[in-house]
């Protein structure tokens, strides 16, 4: 007699490959609850989550996620890998290291134990291997000319497309580090680059020098494995400001991919100096040590936004009204008619952070008037929320991003291979 048993395909692969899970072995019609748990998985953090689903067995015996939803759990309707992106979340956080020396990428994979229960007993087991960097890619601290960053790579014979990405208003080298390394397993080498509260850098986004990303792209071009005339910037949220501000002024930027973008420099912090208690609106960023036009907020908004923001409220509407309110709107917009090469714009309609969809939609419009020579995709995903980011990850804390968890699952699966997809046909082979 055949023993109950769970079988996954592939049961190791990166965090963005699609699994097939299956159950044999039970007693036909028999009801399963299988359980999905995740104690470690997080790069530079601490992730804890865990999923169910109740299934009943077909004549034979067997479950198959691919074309069986489950009766009750954690999700609904048929989808292979939902057990893992439902997962209920204990702990999420991020080591925010104020010291390159003190961050370390672990772990550089993550197991999920799924259970299979009959009458509350445990009677098969599997575990599944979700791998964030490949084995043969090397992670490097730089430290060069004032830069602070992670640099991921393969060892190349060929010189390769380069990914410069930027982080958001996390600050530090943990969220971009994830993208850029999950970049170089597919290929590309990336430079994940902290632009403040990490090493010397600024303690908050108060003017940062343009120039500051210019020499990280420097960087980026001489190493060996790139191909200095095939750079893209990414970034996400704030770091996608910074990187079409900065492929606005640079050439050496051949390609853009804005996630939860702006299409107008905003304010940074509202602080002229760190520890002051006068409120000073400050530009996000400055070129030749001149702040550029940007966005202000008031004091009352200020102050607004950091309470709805400590009450986990959406503070969209604040940069909607700053926004509809600046005088000269038109100095902070962003040119981006001046990029050299395409855009890729992700964004989302139920933005909890600012209306990304509606200013990715004044840029696409500010290109053609300008007629623009390259390609621009500007994918709009419909109530999902600010964090669209890589597949098959807990998608259930919605408060202070937005949209549901199925929508924000499918918004990081579908940008996720339209990313790649880019760079496929903008780097072609």
């Amino acid at each position: 007699m055949m023993l109950p048993q769970i079988e996954v395909t592939p049961a190791t692969a990166l965090i963005d490959v699609p699994v097939h899970i299956t159950l044999s072995g039970f007693v036909p019609n028999q009801l399963i609850t299988l359980h999905a748990t995740l104690k470690n998985g997080l790069p530079g953090g601490d992730l804890t989550a865990s999923s169910h689903a109740i299934f009943q067995a077909d004549e034979n015996g067997s479950v198959d996620l691919v074309s069986q939803a489950p009766l009750f759990g954690t999700y609904e309707g048929i989808d292979p890998i939902r057990l893992f992106w439902s997962m209920n979340v204990q702990t999420m956080r991020f080591y925010h290291a104020y010291s390159l020396d003190d961050f370390q990428f672990t772990p550089r994979s993550t197991e999920i134990e799924l259970t299979a229960e009959v009458y509350d007993k445990s009677v098969a087991k599997a575990v599944v291997k979700r791998i964030f960097v490949s084995r043969d890619v090397s992670i490097q601290k730089v430290t060069d000319h004032g830069l602070v960053g992670l640099y991921f790579s393969k060892p190349h014979t060929e010189q390769r497309p380069a990914i410069v990405v930027l982080g958001g208003s996390e600050g530090g080298i943990g969220s971009c580090s994830q993208f850029a390394a999950l970049f170089a397993s597919h290929g590309y080498p990336a430079l994940a680059l902290a632009y403040f509260q990490c090493n010397d850098l600024p303690d908050d986004i108060r003017q940062i020098p343009i120039e500051y990303v210019q020499r990280a792209i420097h960087w980026l071009q001489q190493q060996p494995s790139v191909h200095p005339d095939k750079i893209t910037l990414f970034g996400r949220s704030k770091g996608a400001e910074l990187a079409l501000v900065t492929a606005s002024i640079d050439q050496h930027v051949h390609a853009v991919i804005a996630s939860s973008p702006s299409s107008t420099v905003n304010i940074g912090t509202d602080k002229a100096s760190a520890g002051s208690d006068t409120f000073s609106p400050q530009s996000s960023w400055s070129l030749q040590g001149e702040p550029l036009s940007f966005v202000p907020w008031t004091e009352e908004q200020t102050k607004d936004s950091q309470e709805r923001l400590d009450a986990g409220q959406r503070i969209d509407h604040i940069h909607a009204e700053a926004w509809a309110a600046c005088a000269w709107l038109e100095d902070a917009e962003i040119p981006v008619e001046n990029i050299n090469g395409p855009i890729l714009f992700l964004s989302s309609d139920d933005d909890h952070w600012w209306p990304a969809a509606e200013h990715c939609e004044q840029m696409v419009e500010r290109l053609k008037n300008h007629q623009f020579a390259h390609s621009v995709v500007h994918l709009r995903y419909p109530d999902t929320g600010h964090g669209i980011r890589f597949p098959y990850i807990p998608t259930t804390r919605t408060q202070l991003n937005g949209g549901t968890p199925k929508n924000n699952a499918y918004a990081s699966e579908h940008s996720w291979r339209e990313v790649l997809q880019f760079l496929e046909r903008t780097f072609p082979e």
